[in-house]
């Protein structure tokens, strides 16, 4: 389920976590002011850039495409509250240069705007868009488990859109109604696939809509506690006319299959242990009816984080989501008239801790794993897993001027051949902001 709860779930790992030494976003203090810009200028380098499978370098040897870089991205924010209604809006821009034997260079844009309104002590309303064009799948994947843990080339596109309203029913029980829509699509077509008969486009295997609407309960058991029962349903229809699977002895595949209805049905909590540390968890089940494909799954489904500030400004957020979502992996067709892969099971956990060093020092330790298991065609009920760990350092010399260094480690262990790889990325760099 996509981005079920804005405040639960992989949601909170975002750019902060898995792009932040890139990329980072605002910064508290960016965010009390009216308006803010900052520029990063890093140099860095990197083993693995097109994420390449391992076999493809010889025992021992670095990736064919590894080497240095340099990367600048500015970005801007901007605030304004008034009366009962509260606006943001921030765009960062990011270019990075790869002085590689096939020199490239990748852009990427954030967009981020939401709107809080409130009508009166019970009634609220929200909304939020999140606009993206990267390159990298970490950054392209940033409200639920990654689709593709590959790199992919071109202007590819990811749009999230959220509203939501709550409604004080009594002075202990909300209702609140959601409804979040993300749409996918890859720049490469089928015409830029060199072996279109055994590789489908990215556009094929990953455009899409994903919609979800949801409608809570909340009732206020005690002041730091309080209890969730909702539901769900959610649509997830591919976009492409594309063929998955291309195939001389039975009619040929297209996306379209993987087209599915799903429901979800949980319960929950949100509680306030103490002043530093809260939690919240959803439990449930999730069935999906995949009706083009005759087919259907029953799963479970759990989202559940903890956030603990154990010092001034240093804190530590962990959590864990399990649920169906997209794959780039489609696998052949075991026999004439089964499915291909139609999706994947999959459950991510993830760790965020911001330890404040000294006055000027910080630090920050970040991670993420992704266990898949493949849903249909020859590769049904195989893995694949996803390891991403960020290591950040940054020192303040004044409110307007920082250096950072840091490492990032990726690495994909699949069942299914030739996706496997490892990639090292260090840098350093300096930051201003006004």
């Amino acid at each position: 389920m996509k981005k079920l709860f804005a405040s639960v779930g992989l949601a909170a790992l975002g750019v902060s976590t898995l792009h932040a030494q890139y990329s980072p976003g605002p910064t508290p203090a960016e965010l009390a002011k009216p308006w803010s810009v900052a520029v990063t200028l890093r140099g860095f380098y990197d083993d693995n850039p097109l994420t390449i499978n391992s076999g493809n370098s010889a025992p021992g040897a670095l990736s064919r495409n590894s080497g240095f870089g340099e990367e600048i991205s500015p970005s801007a924010t901007f605030n304004h509250t008034v009366n009962d209604t509260a606006l943001s809006l921030s765009y960062v821009f990011d270019w990075q240069n790869y002085e590689t034997t096939d020199s490239h260079s990748d852009s990427s844009h954030l967009f981020n705007a939401s709107v809080k309104q409130s009508f009166s002590e019970r009634y609220s309303m929200q909304a939020s868009d999140s606009f993206i064009i990267a390159q990298e799948p970490t950054v392209l994947d940033q409200s639920g488990p990654v689709a593709s843990p590959l790199y992919t080339r071109g202007d590819n596109i990811h749009n999230d859109g959220t509203i939501s309203f709550t409604a004080g029913l009594t002075a202990k029980l909300d209702l609140q109604l959601s409804y979040v829509n993300n749409l996918y699509a890859y720049q490469q077509l089928g015409a830029q696939v060199s072996t279109p008969n055994d590789v489908p486009s990215r556009s094929a295997l990953l455009d899409r809509m994903e919609q979800l609407a949801t409608v809570n309960l909340n009732w206020k058991i005690m002041n730091d506690l309080t209890g969730v029962l909702g539901y769900s349903y959610g649509h997830e229809g591919y976009t492409s006319p594309e063929a998955i699977i291309y195939t001389g002895t039975v009619p040929t595949v297209f996306s379209r299959v993987r087209d599915s209805d799903s429901h979800f049905f949980f319960v929950g909590a949100d509680e306030r242990f103490t002043q530093q540390l809260n939690g919240s968890i959803r439990v449930g089940g999730e069935y999906l009816d995949y009706y083009n494909a005759n087919a259907d799954d029953l799963s479970p489904y759990v989202d559940a984080n903890l956030t603990w500030t154990y010092m001034a400004d240093s804190s530590a957020q962990a959590g864990v989501k399990h649920e169906h979502s997209a794959t780039d992996v489609v696998g052949a067709l075991p026999t004439a008239g089964a499915n291909p892969v139609l999706d994947s099971e999959t459950t991510a956990a993830y760790l965020s801790l911001n330890q404040k060093i000294t006055g000027a020092f910080t630090g920050g330790l970040l991670g993420q794993f992704q266990h898949s298991v493949f849903n249909g065609g020859s590769v049904n009920g195989q893995s694949e897993d996803f390891f991403v760990v960020g290591l950040n350092f940054d020192y303040k010399f004044n409110p307007y001027f920082s250096a950072e260094t840091g490492y990032n480690w990726y690495k994909l262990v699949s069942d299914v051949s030739g996706r496997d790889y490892t990639r090292n990325m260090v840098y350093i760099g300096v930051r201003a902001t006004y």
